[in-house]
């Protein structure tokens, strides 16, 4: 699916978001009734205790990390995920030492959990539970440390003083505790912590303090843990921070780990009759700690007729990450992750539920249709539609796309420049041999469609629907004058200190057409009144729908194709990279991007150079 053109992504985050926002709150006036479709807003999320209930989990961290933070933060989490040259703002270099040694993961934690809207950066409340965000954390502060240095930390420590290790575990201590403040810990001392590392080097104190950190981990050697097939890596294998195997004593380990993984599929009793293939992968850490997991498995396997499939002899070396993954009716399904316990020769896949395919949009709900516009550009008016919808039918439905059209987005008569963009909080959509498709799902799926209109001092548009629509909110600039019959005004909202008109329709059928006329010039005076309290009193972090705003946050579906990323067919000429390259020094000459993201997106570039030159 075409991508948001990068001049755009600033107003589709902030005007949607706005529109978002504002559309699911209220006003503490008490003159001021609420619709009869209001719903409540979300609460804004609640942080709970600042500290870990359990153990964090930094394998299953890096799961996370890879399905929801590599888009923007980079695999090393240097700030140069794919998504990140297309943000209006740097992305943090959450990977770079001088970062991540000043931060305590309870600052972490409020902001994968409240996120921050002003730097677009999504909470994660409602996507991940308490524990999960605490696993992703713990891996992310482990992106800088290296397997030496979490060694060599684990000898002085131990040499230095051996009782510490013990001191350094209370869970609710370590998660307000930055390795920072370990250093100063061990270097001046405290009640009950000599100050053993006086006389460190700067170097050998942030090791102990690495090593330190581990010890709030589930289980350190996760930390350095790195399992590479013996055939094709000669790297060592860390058993604990403290000892690092040798090749060959990695590749018996890996040997002894040999074991049998089965899985079932659910298969619809219409299912189709032939055999299924079941694909198993399996990922590692490389022995660079910040590179991520990467793929080094690969099997095959025919399913049995009653959904049972079973992979035998295969490499289960502690802490490796497998799922499976099948093609059913021309839809790419995959199952959730697991990892391989230490010593383990069995290992069950959760469950893999396969759905009928269906072309039948008329089973999707369209929940509520929002569009909102942007007068900022004369002569045009750039409009968002964001389409939030759900699958409550027993079957996927096929969305055929060609990276530009959706068969229930019908856009306006004249739209100019058109593109269609995932909604971040949407439900996963999976790889389907026509485009994508909507799994079964109680929780909404969402796509963004955006696109210009001339704009001459006023303006009418028809909005032709495909789907039932029972509610639909509109968005203004304050000071156009909006008509049509269709719509009901519902008052000024307020966002970023601007306010905007907000009209509804309700009850609106498939085949029916939403038409408006716009009018005017948006008025240039701040905000004012109740409605710029109740922005700040949900600005914190209102959850659910206002998600949907953070559209370029993409679901990482697969690893080689996206249908909604981009991939060097955005650039057609080695002149177009070029430019690419030299934007690029650009930012980086003006200080709006750091080093590593600077070097690391610099080489992606020159490589799709070599392929298309």
């Amino acid at each position: 699916m075409l991508m948001v053109p990068a001049k755009l992504r600033s107003a589709i985050l902030i005007i949607a978001a706005a529109f978002l926002l504002t559309a699911c709150s209220f006003s503490l006036a008490a003159d001021i009734t609420p619709p009869p479709d209001y719903v409540p807003p979300t609460p804004a999320p609640t942080l709970g205790a600042l500290y870990p209930a359990s153990l964090p989990d930094t394998q299953a961290g890096a799961a996370i990390f890879v399905e929801h933070c590599v888009p923007c933060h980079g695999a090393k989490g240097l700030g140069d995920g794919p998504q990140s040259m297309q943000l209006p703002v740097t992305v943090p270099g959450i990977g770079l030492p001088e970062v991540a040694r000043s931060a305590p993961p309870a600052g972490w934690f409020k902001i994968v959990t409240q996120g921050n809207l002003d730097r677009f950066m999504p909470p994660f409340v409602g996507a991940l539970s308490d524990q999960q965000r605490w696993d992703v954390i713990s891996y992310a502060l482990t992106l800088h440390m290296t397997p030496a240095e979490i060694a060599r930390g684990k000898s002085l420590v131990e040499a230095g003083c051996h009782e510490c290790p013990a001191r350094f575990t209370d869970l609710s201590e370590m998660a307000a505790l930055s390795e920072d403040d370990l250093v100063s810990m061990i270097k001046q001392g405290t009640a009950d912590v000599p100050a053993f590392a006086k006389d460190f080097s700067e170097e050998d104190a942030v090791a102990a303090s690495a090593y330190l950190r581990t010890l709030a981990f589930a289980v350190p050697a996760q930390v350095a843990a790195v399992s590479t097939p013996a055939a094709t890596s000669g790297s060592t294998q860390a058993a604990t921070g403290a000892q690092m195997p040798s090749p060959a004593s990695a590749g018996a380990a890996a040997a002894n780990a040999a074991g049998r993984i089965t899985g079932r599929l659910e298969i619809p009793t219409t299912g189709q009759a032939v055999p299924l293939t079941v694909t198993l992968h399996g990922f590692d850490h490389s022995p660079d700690q910040t590179t991520g997991p990467q793929e080094v498995l690969t099997l095959t396997t025919t399913a049995s007729p009653d959904g049972s499939y079973a992979f035998e002899n295969v490499a289960m070396p502690a802490n490796r990450i497998f799922l499976a993954e099948v093609v059913y009716a021309g839809i790419k399904y995959r199952s959730d992750f697991q990892a391989a316990a230490a010593d383990s020769t069995q290992l069950a896949l959760p469950p893999l539920r396969l759905y009928e395919a269906s072309t039948d949009i008329s089973l999707l709900r369209l929940d509520q249709l929002h569009i909102t516009t942007d007068f900022a550009t004369a002569g045009t008016v750039q409009v968002f539609e964001i389409y939030a919808f759900t699958n409550a039918s027993d079957k996927s439905v096929v969305i055929s796309t060609d990276g530009t059209t959706i068969p229930f987005i019908s856009l306006p008569k004249g739209a100019q420049n058109p593109g269609l963009q995932e909604g971040q909080d949407s439900a996963p959509f999976v790889q389907s041999d026509k485009g994508v498709a909507a799994v079964p799902s109680d929780k909404p799926y969402s796509i963004i469609a955006f696109f210009s209109l001339p704009y001459d001092k006023t303006l009418e548009i028809s909005q032709p629907l495909a789907l039932d629509a029972p509610s639909m909110l509109l968005l203004v600039p304050d000071g156009m004058r909006v008509d049509g019959k269709q719509l009901s005004p519902k008052g000024l909202q307020a966002f970023q200190s601007k306010n905007y008109q907000e009209f509804a329709a309700t009850s609106l059928k498939a085949g029916d057409t939403l038409s408006f006329s716009i009018s005017g010039r948006p008025r240039t005076s701040s905000a004012t009144g109740p409605d710029v309290r109740q922005g700040i009193l949900i600005g914190g972090g209102v959850l659910g729908v206002a998600l949907i705003a953070g559209g370029i946050f993409l679901y990482m579906r697969d690893r080689k194709r996206d249908a909604f990323a981009p991939d060097e067919a955005d650039f057609e000429t080695s002149e177009e990279v070029m430019d690419a390259i030299l934007a690029l020094d650009d930012l980086h000459r003006a200080g709006r991007i750091s080093d590593g993201a600077y070097q690391a997106r610099r080489a992606e570039l020159k490589e799709t150079l070599r392929r298309i030159a």
